[in-house]
C-alpha cells in the first residue's frame, strides 16, 4: 500500500509521531486560566476534576474541555488570597 497523503497528511520527511507531538504542544499551549496539558479523560476522570473545583467549560480556540481550578480564578477576580 502506498503512502497516503489523504491520510497521512503530506509527506515531510518529519515522522508522524514528532508532528503529532508537536500538535499537541501548540495546543497546549493554547490554555487557558494556568491549563499547559492535553490529557485523555475517562468520563469518571471529567466528572471528578469539576467535583474538585475545575471549570469542565470549553476552550472557544481550541474546543477541547478545560479545566483550570475556578477557585483560583475567583480569588484573581475579587483580588483574594
Amino acid at each position: 500500500m502506498a503512502f497516503s497523503t489523504e491520510i497521512f497528511g503530506p509527506n515531510t520527511g518529519t515522522s508522524i509521531a514528532d508532528r503529532k507531538a508537536a500538535s499537541t504542544a501548540e495546543t497546549a499551549e493554547m490554555g487557558r486560566g494556568g491549563d499547559d496539558m492535553v490529557v485523555r479523560a475517562s468520563p469518571f476522570t471529567i466528572k471528578l476534576l469539576q467535583d474538585i473545583g475545575g471549570a469542565g467549560s470549553f476552550n472557544p480556540e481550541t474546543g477541547m474541555l478545560e479545566f483550570y481550578d475556578l477557585d483560583d480564578l475567583v480569588k484573581k477576580a475579587t483580588n483574594r488570597k
